[in-house]
């Protein structure tokens, strides 16, 4: 088993290695970043350091000022492939590790680390995992009841095919856990092939992909496995969603996770990759869209207001509730980050019933998909993120981008949101 890194900041400024990488990793964790950022930096007036050193937070880089990085750089590079078990001769190709951290209160957290060469020396990302398998359940995922009443119900199928879509960041992990962790249970068999295996669930056999072994090739050996659940960490090619779809068609249920840009586009996504309409409507359960939008502080949070053509614009997604009030990001407080105070889930859930398997296999346009799935009650990202709007839990500028979409698509797919990394 992977032996913990206690933390031991420095009190004041870090003044070798060791130091330095307890006090980034110490800052990132107190600043509840999801990313930790090391790269060589062209060195300009405004900004004259050699390094540059930034947390993402609440979806957002923030610039570290962290001059002592000019001077050991280096060193800081090695220290973190010590702890991480990566090696210190191989510069000039990237590389991957991970770490167990123990902050002094005794919290455990997992650090997966990636390098790749850049500008003579190398550059750094750190990405922070928090919490346990203890906190992964269907009940603690901030959706509506309804749809997480579907998501139960659907979960318990013997056989088919679950697709969870969004960019890297957008919580997709976190949510396939909970489902595993809800099916979890001696009575069955659930085998994953992951990259890399983030969360060790008890009665859940996790792979790793490895140079040797794809997830189309771990796939395929999964039907030899007498298994009950399978997921398939993300579909990349032709061949894996051709096996995806065979193991959901042969008695397993199967999640996986596919880029698209919203619940509808896993159809034409998976059409693109060979598969044909007859084996997506027969197979397909549920397309799962998530993405997270930043939090706004509650106790800071400032009324604000809109003109017209932004209130016309949303008004063509989703009605404005005539006693709504709006507010903007606050100044900071002692409660948050610069006025925020987390980030929000977006879902979108395309529930595959008779109708809608129907459509597929007739190949109707996406559009009309989408237009059958709104008449049966499903919420689009664009209308989820206005409702967070309108509670006052976020502010316009986090939503911009989905009304912005939603008026490009000429209000026939709110849903199509940016794939950014909110």
């Amino acid at each position: 088993m992977e032996k913990a890194h206690a933390l031991m900041p420095p009190a004041g400024r870090p003044n070798t290695a060791i130091e330095a990488v307890d006090f980034i990793i110490a800052s990132a964790l107190k600043m509840k970043a999801s990313d930790i950022h090391l790269a060589p930096n062209f060195p300009t007036k405004d900004f004259p350091d050699k390094y540059i050193l930034r947390f993402r937070v609440f979806g957002k880089l923030q610039i570290i000022r962290a001059q002592f990085l000019n001077t050991i750089y280096p060193e800081v590079m090695s220290r973190v492939k010590v702890l991480a078990e990566m090696s210190q001769q191989e510069l000039g190709m990237p590389q991957d590790g991970q770490l167990t951290v123990t902050s002094p209160n005794g919290a455990q957290t997992v650090l997966r680390i990636s390098t790749i060469p850049s500008q003579g020396t190398e550059e750094l990302v750190i990405r922070v995992q928090r919490g346990g398998s203890t906190s992964l359940s269907i009940d603690q995922l901030q959706m509506t009841d309804s749809m997480r009443k579907q998501l139960k119900r659907v979960a318990q199928q013997k056989s088919g095919l679950i697709v969870l879509n969004g960019p890297a960041g957008s919580g997709k992990t976190t949510t396939i856990y909970s489902i595993l962790n809800s099916l979890a249970s001696p009575e069955k068999k659930i085998i994953t092939a992951e990259d890399p295996v983030e969360t060790r669930l008890p009665f859940v056999n996790h792979t790793q992909v490895s140079l040797k072994t794809s997830f189309a090739s771990l796939a395929r050996a999964f039907m030899r496995q007498d298994a009950d659940v399978i997921f398939i960490g993300e579909i990349r090619d032709e061949e894996s969603a051709q096996i995806a779809l065979q193991l959901a068609q042969t008695g397993h249920l199967v999640l996986t996770s596919l880029h698209s840009r919203d619940a509808v586009g896993v159809i034409s996504r998976l059409e693109t990759l060979g598969v044909h309409p007859n084996n997506i409507a027969t197979t397909l359960i549920w397309s799962l869209g998530q993405r997270l939008i930043p939090a706004i502080c509650s106790k800071c949070k400032q009324p604000t207001t809109h003109d017209e053509a932004t209130l016309t614009a949303m008004n063509g997604i989703l009605k404005i509730p005539a006693d709504v009030k709006f507010f903007k990001v606050g100044p900071g407080c002692e409660s948050c980050l610069k006025g925020y105070s987390g980030r929000l889930p977006l879902f979108e859930l395309l529930v595959v019933d008779s109708e809608i398997s129907d459509s597929i296999n007739a190949k109707r346009s996406r559009s009309h998909v989408l237009d059958l799935a709104r008449s049966k009650g499903m919420a689009t990202l664009a209308e989820e993120a206005l409702l967070r709007l309108y509670f006052g839990y976020t502010d316009i500028e986090s939503v911009q981008s989905y009304i912005a979409a939603a008026a490009t698509a000429n209000g026939t797919s709110a849903s199509t949101a940016q794939d950014d990394d909110e």
